[in-house]
């Protein structure tokens, strides 16, 4: 079974003071965003239409196995969140 969740771009954590210090380096973040959860074994889909080299949404997907696939519904949200705050970029995606 594939779980997938899509994350859509917030355009108010752009606002200039509600991400301070690291408005120039989003772009980047997201890049690494993205390649962490590649190496814990997600499909992330990004969308090709971009903000400010952002994309608009990225949609993540994990292969689930077994009678327990129902439990890891809200896995896929939980590491997009916690990767997300680890970098500092939680409020980006909604």
């Amino acid at each position: 079974m594939k779980l997938y969740q899509q994350f859509d771009l917030n355009l108010n954590a752009l606002k200039i003071g509600s991400i301070p210090n690291i408005i120039n380096e989003i772009p980047v973040l997201v890049e690494k965003l993205v390649k962490d959860l590649l190496e814990d074994g997600y499909i992330v889909i990004e969308s090709s239409a971009r903000h400010m080299g952002i994309p608009r949404s990225i949609t993540v997907v994990k292969d689930f196995t077994g009678p327990f696939v129902t439990k890891f519904s809200a896995k896929v949200r939980n590491d997009f969140d916690a990767v997300s705050k680890a970098i500092g970029i939680e409020r980006l995606f909604e």
